[in-house]
């Protein structure tokens, strides 16, 4: 039986399910924050930055709340481990690898200057790697954020087709126990056995959340994996299967299961009169009705080809059930003769839009050329982007920022670019989208075993 806090926390948890908490946007979000050069408008990045927060938030208070009765076990069960449970437990595959001893500690540090970087511990496959990290002094830092970071082999040589994603803040780093994440994903990569993680950094921040100074060292910390621990370790259906929504046809190839997670890629027949940018419900459910979704901090889909895209769902590796579905009632598209955006920035005019009357104005704020948008009732704009700026000759404009901000009262989104300066080139701009809320409905409950 359930008491009284209990209690609480179930309907706790029940509000938290219905806040809409956009993917992609997160993916941004994220993004922004930890690449700094590629998000260069400081008042953009503030925006953005307090979206990524609250977002994260948000999805450790929830996930506290699914795994409250468990997390204490899981500390107990798996000494030396309880920061890393804490810090992926919004992900039920990672948490799942942890329990499984897939995580494996490395302990190799790298001190400079009275600040010392620890690589804890690794969770890695065939599909990706994810590094647990500290930051820590001896005093006299504050403020500390990673500027870069880079996988290599152990002569310093890149590794091929790898992302990556990183970042964080270490407000005070003296006797820091913190534990930042850092993601590579592989692709197909070769991963070799002895690797160099060189992470540079920066002291400071300003009032809008930039660093002030960056270090001048590198943190360099050398370490090996156990390729055998994890060669093999996946579980691969072929599908093949097509399904019908309103008309236009998806096919799902196949599906791939590995401890880190699990891809599924869908081709999207050449003949659709719409453009896909992705999943609103793709979900993986077991006999019992448990389900695994969508990543909820980390990618989510990547591009394979012109009409293929693989789709990234936490993983139930170590779960093994008996019965395994795919299911899926809903799915980003919009008309390809829809997928461009053009204003006027001179006469603040919109020229060209989707036809769904969600674009509702232009405007400008200081150097910037401001999108404003209504939200629908259905679908939000989290998952709304842009590819860089054209102007009327094809030439790119600025270096492809946007940022985001979210009005809760009046149901609008604003998207804006660094537009207007002493080089701005003359309009009109064209913004073709890469992501758009605009949904189809169906129905596909897809048996893989």
């Amino acid at each position: 039986m359930h008491n009284a806090e209990e209690e609480k926390l179930t309907k706790a948890q029940a509000a938290l399910d219905d806040i809409e908490i956009p993917e992609l946007q997160l993916d941004q979000a994220i993004s922004a924050g930890i690449n700094k050069g590629k998000r260069k408008t400081k008042k953009n990045l503030m925006y953005i930055r307090t979206f990524a927060a609250a977002s994260i938030l948000i999805f450790a208070f929830a996930a506290m709340l699914r795994t409250s009765e468990t997390f204490a076990s899981y500390v107990t069960l798996i000494p030396g481990m309880e920061r890393i449970v804490e810090l992926v437990r919004y992900d039920k595959g990672l948490t799942a690898a942890v329990e499984n001893d897939f995580a494996k500690k490395i302990g190799v540090s790298d001190e400079h200057d009275g600040l010392k970087v620890t690589l804890d511990s690794v969770i890695v496959d065939e599909q990706m790697m994810v590094m647990f990290y500290k930051i820590d002094s001896s005093g006299g830092h504050k403020e500390i954020s990673v500027e870069n970071l880079r996988l290599t082999d152990s002569a310093g040589n890149n590794l091929e087709e790898t992302v990556s994603s990183f970042g964080g803040w270490v407000e005070d780093s003296q006797n820091n126990d913190e534990l930042l994440q850092a993601t590579y994903e592989f692709y197909g990569t070769k991963l070799p056995e002895n690797l160099q993680l060189s992470i540079e950094l920066a002291e400071g921040r300003t009032e809008e959340g930039q660093p002030v100074a960056k270090l001048a060292d590198t943190w360099v910390l050398p370490f090996s994996v156990d390729k055998d621990s994890f060669q093999d370790k996946k579980e691969v259906f072929e599908v093949n299967k097509t399904v019908e929504f309103e008309g236009q046809k998806i096919t799902i190839q196949n599906v791939s299961i590995y401890p880190t997670r699990i891809g599924v890629t869908a081709h999207f027949d050449e003949g659709n009169s719409k453009q896909f940018f992705g999943f609103e419900d793709l979900t993986l459910v077991d006999e019992t009705g448990e389900e695994w979704a969508a990543i909820n901090n980390g990618t989510t889909a990547r591009h394979m080809d012109e009409n293929t895209k693989e789709f990234f769902l936490q993983s139930n590796f170590f779960k093994k059930p008996e019965e395994l579905y795919l299911r899926f009632t809903s799915l980003r598209a919009l008309d390809k003769d829809q997928l461009e955006i053009i204003v006027d920035p001179d006469k603040l005019e919109i020229l060209k839009a989707p036809s769904d009357s969600r674009l509702l104005k232009v405007g400008r704020e200081e150097n910037n050329l401001l999108l404003n948008f209504r939200r629908g009732s259905e679908a939000g704009l989290g998952n709304l982007s842009f590819d860089q700026a054209v102007d009327q000759s094809g030439d790119k404009i600025g270096d492809g920022s946007q940022a985001v901000r979210w009005s809760g009262e009046g149901g609008f989104v604003e998207v804006l670019f660094p537009y207007f300066g002493e080089e701005a080139a003359p309009g009109p701009i064209t913004l073709k989208l890469n992501d758009y809320p605009a949904t189809i409905k169906g129905e596909a409950n897809i048996r893989l075993k």
